[in-house]
């Protein structure tokens, strides 16, 4: 949380001191981005203080799950799902550098990152 909260007090202090476009749409975007990040933070901590639960809400929550399912798969299941990534990466990246304009890039950004999390930890488990 801290570190999501610094780097939010940093790019809101970058919106002052920007003087080109670019400046001012990356400081914009690391702002809100923070922000938001801070705030799903902030909520789950909160809902622990006073309920003693975890909410869940948080996207590393969904990881950890992920990872779980992956953990509990057995090899024959891991190499397909190895595969299957390695063929959607291949796919996403050419779209993205086929169509760097297009509305769906940042969507496919955040896919491609998602998809080489799940690759490492798969070939952490095949030994690979």
């Amino acid at each position: 949380m801290l570190t999501a909260y610094d780097t939010y007090k940093l790019s809101h202090e970058a919106l002052f001191v920007a003087s080109t476009f670019e400046q001012i749409e990356k400081a914009s975007r690391d702002t809100v981005e923070n922000y938001l990040e801070n705030r799903a933070i902030w909520d789950e901590l909160n809902y622990y203080k006073q309920h003693g639960a975890v909410l869940g809400n948080h996207p590393i929550f969904a990881w950890m799950k992920r990872v779980d399912v992956i953990r509990h798969m057995n090899v024959g299941d891991l190499v397909t799902l190895k595969i299957r990534i390695e063929n959607n990466l291949i796919r996403n990246r050419s779209a993205v550098r086929k169509q760097p304009g297009h509305k769906s890039t940042s969507d496919r950004l955040e896919r491609i990152r998602k998809m080489e999390q799940e690759l490492i930890e798969v070939n952490r488990l095949l030994n690979l």
